[in-house]
C-alpha cells in the first residue's frame, strides 16, 4: 500500500514537472505588434519604415539629446532645396577658425563646387564645408540656422532645436530620435541627397588652394570599410554618423530590402555596441514586416457576385483613383482587411481631393491620397443616376471598407455634427467620390445635376424666346428658330441612337458572356467523356 502511494506521487510530480517545462504560447491578438527581442543599450532608439512613416520600434524617443554630426542630415536637405549643385561656394576666415573637429583641411579664400563641399560634408563629415555651404547660401551662419529651424517645424518636429550647421556641442542645439527620424525620413525623399548619403567614394579634384586632389571615403562602417568591414550590412544603402563627448555616439542608416526602405536613429549610444544595435533593428523590420499596396486591396470585387465578374457595360474611366504608390506597412501575420480606415480633409498635399488614414490598433501604418486622374466626364451618363443610388452606393462602401466599432461611429457622427456644412457637402461628395472608384462608376460624381429641372428652364427660356418676338418677326429671327427646331431634333436623333447603341452592346455583352458559359460547359464535357473512354 505505501508502495503504490509513494509510485503515486512520484507520478504526480513528473506530471507537473512536465508541465511546467511545456511553453504556453500566448494567443495573438487583434492588435498583434511584433516585439524587439535584442537588448538595446543605446540611450535612444527609433526602427521607421520610409514609405509610411511608421514607427516599427522605439525607444526614449521624446527624449532630447545632442545630435553631434548628424546635424548635417538637415543641412544638406536644406542646402540641396536652395542651390544648384554647380555654384561656386568660397571659404571665409569665419569658416576656417570657427570650426573643429572633424575636416578636410581647407584654406582661406578656397573656391570648391556646392556638389563637392555637400560630399565632403556627408562622406568626412567636414565642419567648415558645412560652415562655408551655410554662408554661402544664407549669408550668414545665423540666416541659415533660421532655414534649419523652419525646415524642422516645417515637417513637424516639435522637440528639437538647431543652433549650427555642423553638429558641434551647444546647449542650444538638440533633437529627440522621434524628430531625427522625420528629417532624415524627408531627406531621403531628395534624389539628390539619396545619391549623396549612399556614394562610397568621391574625389575633389585640384582647387585654387590644393594642387592635388583630395580623396574622400564614407565613415558609415555598415556600408564601406573605412577600417574594418566587420560592421558590412549587404542591404545598407547610406547613413550619417556623428560623435562627439556629450553626444556619445550617434548614428542614422537607411536600408532596403525586398522594396521595403527601413530607417534606424540612435542617440547617446556607445561603439561599437551601435553597429550591431542598428543591425539588429534594421533585421528585425525586415523579418516582421510587410508593405501592402493600397490600390490592389482597395474595394477588393466580391468573388460571390455573379453580376460584378460579367459587368462588361461601364466603359468609364474613374475621375479619381487611390494614388497607385499609396502603401501601409503591416506585421506579416497579419491581414489587409484587420486595418481601419478614416477619410480625412484636412492639410490635403496639392492634387489631393482626400485622404485614407489607416490604422492597425493603435499604430498608425500609413495613408493614401485619393487623387484626380484628369479623366474627361460625360454629364450625360449621371442622367439615369439617382439620388438613391448614390446614397445606397455610399452606405455600401462605408459598411464593406471601415471595420470599426459602434463606438468609434457614435464618435465620427458627433464630430461631423460639429462641422461646418460646407465641410460636410465637400466631405459628401469626397466619399461618394472613394465609392465610385471601388465600383468603377463615376456618375456618382454628379449627384446635383437635375436632368428634369434643367430641361424646365431651357423650355421656359425658349417660351419666353418666341414671346419677345411675337411683334418683331423677321428672317434673321427665322433663322434662329430654325437653328433651336434643328437642335432639338438632332437631340432627339442623338437620343434614339444612343438608346439603341446601348441595347446593341448590352445584347453583345450577354451574348459574348453566354459563349464563354458554353465554352467552359463544353470543355468540361469533352474531358468527362475522354475520362470514360479511357477507362473502358
Amino acid at each position: 500500500m505505501k508502495r503504490r502511494t509513494k509510485v503515486l506521487s512520484i507520478l504526480v510530480m513528473c506530471t507537473v514537472l512536465f508541465l511546467s517545462v511545456i511553453p504556453v504560447q500566448a494567443k495573438k491578438s487583434k492588435n498583434y505588434w511584433p516585439k524587439q527581442s535584442d537588448e538595446i543599450t543605446a540611450d535612444a532608439a527609433i526602427l521607421m519604415d520610409v514609405d509610411t512613416g511608421t514607427i516599427l520600434y522605439k525607444k526614449n524617443i521624446n527624449k532630447k539629446h545632442y545630435p553631434a554630426s548628424i546635424t548635417k542630415i538637415l543641412t544638406v536637405l536644406v542646402a540641396v532645396e536652395n542651390s544648384r549643385m554647380d555654384e561656386v561656394v568660397t571659404f571665409s576666415q569665419d569658416s576656417i577658425y570657427k570650426t573643429e573637429g572633424s575636416g578636410i583641411s581647407r584654406d582661406i579664400g578656397e573656391k570648391m563646387t556646392m556638389e563637392q563641399c555637400l560630399y565632403a560634408v556627408m562622406l568626412e563629415s567636414a565642419n567648415e564645408c558645412a560652415y562655408a555651404v551655410a554662408e554661402h547660401i544664407a549669408g550668414s551662419m545665423q540666416k541659415f540656422v533660421k532655414m534649419m529651424n523652419d525646415k524642422a517645424k516645417e515637417l513637424g518636429c516639435k522637440s528639437s532645436h538647431f543652433a549650427n550647421p555642423h553638429g558641434l556641442p551647444d546647449d542650444n542645439h538638440y533633437l529627440t530620435a522621434k524628430d531625427m527620424a522625420v528629417i532624415a525620413r524627408a531627406a531621403y525623399e531628395n534624389e539628390t541627397f539619396r545619391l549623396l548619403c549612399g556614394t562610397k567614394r568621391y574625389t575633389i579634384p585640384p582647387t585654387n588652394k590644393h594642387s592635388e586632389p583630395t580623396y574622400l571615403v564614407n565613415h558609415h562602417k555598415m556600408l564601406y570599410p573605412k577600417d574594418t568591414a566587420a560592421y558590412l550590412y549587404d542591404y545598407c544603402t547610406g547613413g550619417k554618423t556623428g560623435y562627439t563627448v556629450a553626444a556619445g555616439s550617434t548614428l542614422v542608416t537607411y536600408a532596403q530590402k525586398d522594396g521595403m526602405t527601413l530607417l534606424t536613429v540612435i542617440l547617446k549610444g556607445t561603439s561599437p555596441q551601435y553597429w550591431n544595435e542598428t543591425r539588429s533593428l534594421l533585421e528585425f523590420g525586415f523579418e516582421n514586416f510587410n508593405l501592402c499596396n493600397v490600390a490592389e486591396h482597395f474595394g477588393e470585387a466580391d468573388e460571390n457576385s455573379e453580376e460584378e465578374k460579367f459587368d462588361t457595360l461601364n466603359t468609364n474611366d474613374p475621375y479619381a483613383q487611390i494614388d497607385p504608390q499609396a502603401k501601409v506597412i503591416l506585421p506579416k501575420s497579419v491581414s489587409f482587411n484587420k486595418t481601419a480606415m478614416e477619410i480625412s480633409y484636412e492639410n490635403l498635399p496639392e492634387n489631393s481631393l482626400a485622404q485614407l488614414i489607416y490604422t492597425y490598433g493603435k499604430h498608425k501604418i500609413g495613408i493614401a491620397d485619393i487623387i484626380r486622374t484628369n479623366t474627361l466626364i460625360d454629364k450625360s451618363d449621371a442622367a439615369d443616376y439617382t439620388q438613391k443610388d448614390l446614397s445606397e452606393s455610399a452606405a455600401e462602401t462605408v459598411s464593406s471598407e471601415n471595420a470599426v466599432t459602434n463606438e468609434q461611429t457614435n464618435v465620427s457622427e458627433k464630430e461631423e455634427n460639429q462641422k461646418p456644412a460646407s465641410d460636410k457637402k465637400k466631405g459628401n461628395v469626397i466619399e461618394k467620390i472613394v465609392s465610385s472608384i471601388k465600383n468603377f462608376d463615376i456618375k456618382s460624381v454628379f449627384e446635383g445635376f437635375d436632368v428634369k429641372n434643367t430641361i424646365e428652364k431651357m423650355t421656359g427660356s425658349i417660351k419666353g424666346f418666341f414671346v419677345s418676338m411675337k411683334d418683331n418677326f423677321s428672317l434673321q429671327h427665322g433663322i434662329v428658330i430654325g437653328g433651336v427646331v434643328l437642335g432639338i431634333v438632332l437631340i432627339i436623333i442623338f437620343k434614339v441612337i444612343y438608346d439603341k447603341y446601348y441595347i446593341i452592346r448590352q445584347r453583345l455583352a450577354n451574348y459574348r458572356n453566354r459563349k464563354q458559359q458554353q465554352k467552359k460547359y463544353t470543355v468540361i464535357r469533352d474531358s468527362r467523356r475522354g475520362r470514360k473512354r479511357k477507362n473502358r
